[in-house]
């Protein structure tokens, strides 16, 4: 049953009628009329009436439309911090927040209030002077005198982890506003959005669609705010979001319904809506739309690629990701092979593509080798653990037309062998589609373009 006749299943479920409809009908098709005195004779008919009420009722309430509605009526009343993630400056859950807002939720969603904030740093600097956690390794390279705060908060990949994170510095920060969960949205739902809704114009005669979305915002708010001298000291480069966002939603709100439902279920089958609630109740409905965001658990063997666009540039769209992987058994022992090619497009920014790559693998994992292009850089990896995993991490950086592979070897653990081998890769969130290649000795269990958020490869 698709999405569409579950809904349609829900709006006129009335078993009343379809008990009518089974005696009027019953007799059409060949079932003798059955005597009151009969025994048993109304047993059978009722057996398969119930039957037929479960079925359509277990059908519809597992249905991905009927969640995502029973999830928007859970949160009436509640305050959501709704971050934007920039994935054309990725981080570990997406990317980067640099503007969000809180809703103030309704019974109609659309009858909601929004706040937006489209300058952290106001708060998150006061923040700097307070806080006392570090920032993680790879950013205390670019910023060594900076603490953690909100804007770097989202720092581990389980976003359930970094929803926390986000949460406390929000508390910090903006205390006279509490919240009760935590929602990311990637910049490419937002682009995928105006595929539907069309382009939208600015006061100023700008047309913001699908394909100039990312440069107009960068545009806008990196260079055209700064020409004007009063905007030094206004500081608010994010105000085109105020602008932009009441417009798309205007126009979001004459969509059909059915054609909402169907674009939150794409959007969240590719790992670009992502929420956390401190409700465990509701985080149930979250875990059964796998938009939860955190690390899956794996039977036998786990693979996640990682990456994150430091200190700007905002460049991570311009990179196309090829990731081959091959497991095979040598001597007794599991040995996995990753070919992790980056190729960056020449075009806008023009800027390179500053990252830092972790590799997530099972616990126990031992790392070999890793070579980046013809170097070797074993020495300089960081080797970690994080969410139960060993994680592998080093700077992976390409210039504008440039394209690099690294070359990653490593030895799986060794209880592994004792079970039937699964793979359980879950893509980054917030991020384009992958190249995906996977080889389990000489049988291929997964070849081409992979964009959904995760998925399980069994070698049967």
């Amino acid at each position: 049953m698709n999405e569409n006749k579950n809904i349609d299943s829900l709006r006129h479920f009335k078993p009343n009628k379809i008990t009518t409809s089974y005696k009027r009908s019953y007799g059409r098709i060949g079932i003798k009329k059955i005597r009151p005195g009969r025994k048993g004779g109304l047993l059978i008919p009722l057996i398969f009436i119930i039957i037929a009420i479960f079925l359509t009722y277990l059908s519809v309430s597992q249905s991905k439309i009927y969640q995502i509605a029973l999830l928007a009526e859970k949160t009436k009343n509640q305050s959501i911090l709704i971050g934007f993630q920039n994935s054309a400056e990725l981080r570990p859950t997406g990317g980067f927040w640099g503007s969000f807002a809180v809703l103030d939720a309704r019974s109609n969603i659309f009858d909601s209030t929004i706040y937006f904030d489209t300058n952290p740093y106001k708060q998150d600097n006061k923040l700097l002077k307070e806080s006392a956690v570090k920032l993680p390794g790879p950013m205390k390279q670019y910023w060594k005198d900076r603490p953690q705060s909100f804007v770097n908060a989202n720092w581990p990949a389980s976003f359930p982890e970094s929803a926390k994170t986000l949460q406390w510095y929000f508390g910090q920060g903006w205390g006279d506003k509490s919240v009760s969960a935590v929602v990311a949205l990637s910049s490419l739902s937002l682009i995928d959005l105006l595929k539907i809704i069309g382009p939208v114009n600015l006061t100023d005669g700008t047309e913001v669609n699908s394909t100039n979305f990312t440069q107009i915002m960068s545009e806008k708010i990196d260079s055209e705010y700064w020409l004007d001298e009063k905007n030094k000291s206004i500081n608010e480069p994010k105000t085109i979001i105020k602008e932009l966002f009441p417009k798309i939603i205007d126009k979001t709100k004459n969509l059909p319904r059915i054609t909402i439902y169907q674009y939150l279920s794409d959007q969240m089958n590719r790992g670009r809506i992502l929420a956390y609630f401190n409700n465990q109740e509701l985080n149930l409905i979250v875990e059964k739309l796998n938009i939860s965001g955190e690390l899956l658990p794996y039977k036998v063997d786990y693979l996640s690629i990682n990456n994150a666009n430091i200190n700007g540039n905002k460049s991570s769209l311009n990179i196309t990701q090829h990731i081959n992987y091959q497991v095979e058994n040598q001597d007794g022992k599991l040995f996995s092979t990753l070919s992790l090619t980056r190729s960056h497009e020449d075009r806008w920014p023009y800027h390179q593509n500053t990252n830092y790559t972790r590799i997530f693998t099972p616990l126990g994992s031992q790392l070999k080798i890793i070579k980046l292009g013809a170097d070797d850089i074993t020495k300089s990896v960081s080797i970690q653990q994080e969410s139960g995993r060993t994680v592998f991490g080093f700077w992976f950086n390409t210039d504008c037309g440039q394209q690099k592979t690294a070359f990653i070897k490593y030895y799986l653990p060794q209880e592994i062998l004792n079970n039937k081998y699964s793979l359980t890769y879950q893509k980054q969130n917030g991020t384009l589609a992958d190249w995906l290649n996977i080889k389990v000795s000489d049988k291929i269990l997964f070849a081409g373009k992979f964009d959904r958020a995760s998925n399980i490869f069994l070698n049967r």
